[in-house]
């Protein structure tokens, strides 16, 4: 009986110990931050950014030839100046479309999101389709 209370004990202290770390790591996440400015979040007066100029990806040879389609989706940071940055594979398909995909996104022109009216780097999701016709 003993040792089960000293067992139980054991994990509360655990778990008592545990969770501020999860809520620690939950905190640093809501304040990422790209080249020393916070990334903005669309809200209030703060503007999402906007793509304006896409280059389509291109098809890996290799897969092309295995017939796979499917979409890649990539996270990114849109800096302050419109350019894709911290380019991040979040669904990947296969190596090779993941890279193109990479490749066409850094690729892309943004209009910057806003806050306060200034420019600030933000982070946006880009999902890209590689379909045989």
């Amino acid at each position: 009986m003993q040792r089960i209370r000293l067992f139980a004990m054991a994990i509360m202290l655990i778990i008592a110990l545990a969770r501020p770390a999860v809520l620690l790591s939950q905190d640093n996440s809501a304040n990422e931050t790209y080249k020393g400015d916070p990334v903005c979040r669309p809200s209030g007066r703060a503007h999402s950014a906007h793509l304006i100029q896409q280059t389509e990806p291109k098809y890996d040879e290799k897969d092309r030839k295995k017939k796979i389609e499917g979409t890649v989706t990539l996270s990114l940071i849109v800096a302050k100046d419109g350019q894709a940055a911290d380019i991040k594979v979040i669904k990947s398909l296969t190596p090779g479309l993941d890279q193109q995909a990479i490749k066409a996104v850094s690729q892309w022109k943004f209009e910057p999101a806003t806050k306060d009216g200034q420019p600030c780097p933000s982070r946006v999701d880009a999902q890209l389709n590689f379909h045989l016709y």
